[in-house]
C-alpha cells in the first residue's frame, strides 16, 4: 500500500470516529468546560475571600492600636502575615510591624520584612515605601555605610517618587557625618539642579552655605 493511500486511510478512520462518537466527544468537553469554569470560580472566589479576611484584620489591628492596645494589634498584624502571606494587607501590615521592630532596636527583624515587601510586595506603590524604611532602619542604628547605599538604591529605582527628595538630603548628611564634605556638595548641588525652586533646594542651598562658611574660616 502507498503512503499516500496509507495517510488517508488512517485519516478517514479518524473522521468515521470521531462522527461515531462525537456526542461523546461534545460530552467530555462540555464536562471539561465545566470543570474549568468551577476551578476559575472557586480561585476567583477564593482569593478575594482571603483578600477581604485579611483587610478586616488588618483593620482590626489599626483599632487595637488606636485603643491603646498595643500587643493585641502586634499580634493582629502577625496574624496578618502569617495567614495572609501574599495578600496586598499582609504587606502592610509587614511595615507597621518593621516599625514597631525598629522601635524596639530589633533591626534584623525589621529588615528582613522590609526585604521580603522589596521582593515580593504587591501593590507595586508599597515597595518605594518598604525601601525607604530600610534608610530609616540604617539611620536608626547609626549604619551609615549601608543607609548611604540604600539612599543610592532607592534614588536609581524610584528618581520620579515623591519622597525622593528628602532621600536625596538625607543622603547628604550620611556623607557630612562621615567626613565626606565633598560627596555631600555633590549630592547638595544635585537637588538645586534637580528640584530647582522647591523648599528641598532652598534646604540645600543653606547646607551649601554652611559648608563654605565652614571652609572660609
Amino acid at each position: 500500500m502507498s503512503e499516500t493511500s496509507t495517510r488517508w486511510s488512517l485519516s478517514d478512520f479518524f473522521v468515521k470516529q470521531s462522527k461515531n462518537h462525537k456526542i461523546k466527544i461534545f460530552v467530555a468537553i462540555g464536562v471539561l468546560l465545566v470543570i474549568i469554569f468551577v476551578g476559575l470560580f472557586f480561585c476567583f472566589f477564593g482569593c478575594h475571600i482571603n483578600e477581604y479576611a485579611s483587610s478586616a484584620k488588618l483593620s482590626s489591628a489599626y483599632v487595637a492600636f488606636s485603643q491603646g492596645d498595643k500587643q493585641k494589634g502586634i499580634n493582629l498584624l502577625n496574624e496578618t502575615i502569617t495567614k495572609y502571606p501574599k495578600m496586598p494587607a499582609a504587606y502592610q501590615a509587614r511595615l507597621v510591624r518593621a516599625d514597631i521592630f525598629t522601635e524596639a532596636k530589633e533591626y534584623g527583624e525589621a529588615l528582613k520584612l522590609l526585604r521580603e515587601t522589596v521582593s515580593f510586595g504587591k501593590p507595586a506603590v508599597i515597595k518605594p515605601l518598604a525601601n525607604a524604611r530600610i534608610i530609616y532602619v540604617y539611620d536608626s542604628k547609626m549604619d551609615y555605610l549601608n543607609a548611604i547605599n540604600a539612599s543610592k538604591e532607592f534614588i536609581d529605582k524610584y528618581p520620579d517618587h515623591f519622597l525622593v527628595k528628602d532621600i536625596y538630603l538625607n543622603l547628604a548628611e550620611y556623607y557630612l557625618i562621615l567626613g565626606s564634605k565633598d560627596e555631600a556638595v555633590k549630592i547638595f548641588n544635585e537637588v538645586l539642579v534637580n528640584f530647582p525652586a522647591t523648599k528641598e533646594a532652598e534646604k540645600a542651598q543653606i547646607k551649601l552655605n554652611e559648608i563654605k562658611y565652614m571652609q572660609m574660616r
